[in-house]
């Protein structure tokens, strides 16, 4: 056989080799994989889904983290990043400004760490009119600085005025105060914008501790008139005379105030006087009656 026509068997043969190596490999192993990896892509684009869809997602998302952040810092409690006692003393002097008179004790007891932030624990003793308790209560819970009140023990006590005559109510507690701080950098960025003089609340008007009906009388200190030991003498239009506790001679219009009330009314025809009278919430008609056998005793008061 001749060299040439040999060697081209030779290249034809290894030409059909190549080929069918090539299309063996082609069907066999690069068609599965192409269908493996289009698979694989039509999955991850339904897990991704639209690209649009997710770019408006994405802003959605972004300016719902702007309002966020907007929210946080102008949050109406903070905490600081560590707790001192003499700074809580002076926020708490701070508080007693803003509300009337407070005997005011503050004592410290523990300090409690929790996982980067933490409580230090005060116990709070004092005593005062309810309202200024009220008014401090309202401040802690309301004001700028995270704190929680625990452990209330509140108890009404009362003592007599013997300037103005009155019982005065007031207020004993013993409280316990949580004052919380955070070492976390993001609590720090409105300590100086948040104050107690923009501290709002509903005033509390109603006080539970006193009772509409209460055993104590107050005293007569301004010794006025007691009409339940003094004597009606004589009785005219719109005036009546009487006889005091002192046997001393007093004129009364209606409307003039007696010891625990005033005048209610003067009858002449009647030949009496009413009196409204407050027996520690117990309102009571008291009636001093004209009798013919008095007359116009005692000295005149000045």
């Amino acid at each position: 056989m001749p060299y040439a026509i040999r060697n081209s068997i030779l290249l034809v043969v290894l030409l059909v080799l190549v080929g069918g190596g090539g299309a063996a490999y082609i069907f066999f192993y690069q068609d599965p994989r192409i269908e493996e990896l289009e698979a694989e892509r039509r999955k991850i684009q339904e897990q991704l889904g639209d690209a649009d869809d997710m770019f408006d997602r994405l802003v959605s998302v972004q300016e719902r983290v702007e309002v966020l952040n907007a929210s946080w810092r102008q949050r109406p409690k903070t905490m600081p990043n560590e707790e001192i006692a003499s700074t809580t003393n002076a926020y708490l002097n701070d508080i007693l400004v803003l509300s009337s008179a407070l005997d005011l004790n503050v004592f410290t007891q523990e300090q409690v760490p929790q996982n980067g932030c933490g409580y230090v624990r005060y116990h709070l003793a004092g005593q005062g009119a309810f309202e200024s308790f009220a008014r401090l209560v309202q401040y802690l819970e309301h004001g700028p600085r995270l704190m929680k009140l625990t452990n209330f023990d509140v108890r009404e006590v009362h003592m007599v005025d013997d300037e103005l005559g009155r019982i005065q109510h007031t207020v004993q507690f013993d409280i316990d105060l949580l004052a919380y701080y955070s070492e976390q950098v993001p609590f720090a960025d409105t300590l100086t914008t948040l104050s107690l003089a923009s501290t709002r609340f509903a005033p509390i008007s109603y006080d539970p501790f006193t009772s509409l009906i209460t055993p104590e009388i107050p005293p007569n200190t301004f010794d006025l008139p007691n009409v339940e030991k003094s004597t009606l003498l004589a009785i005219m239009k719109g005036r009546a005379f009487i006889s005091d506790q002192n046997s001393q001679l007093i004129m009364l219009s209606e409307g003039d105030e007696v010891y625990l009330g005033y005048v209610s009314k003067i009858m002449p025809e009647r030949r009496q006087v009413l009196f409204l009278l407050n027996k520690g919430g117990i309102i009571e008609r008291y009636m001093l009656t004209l009798r013919l056998e008095n007359l116009f005793l005692g000295k005149q008061r000045n």
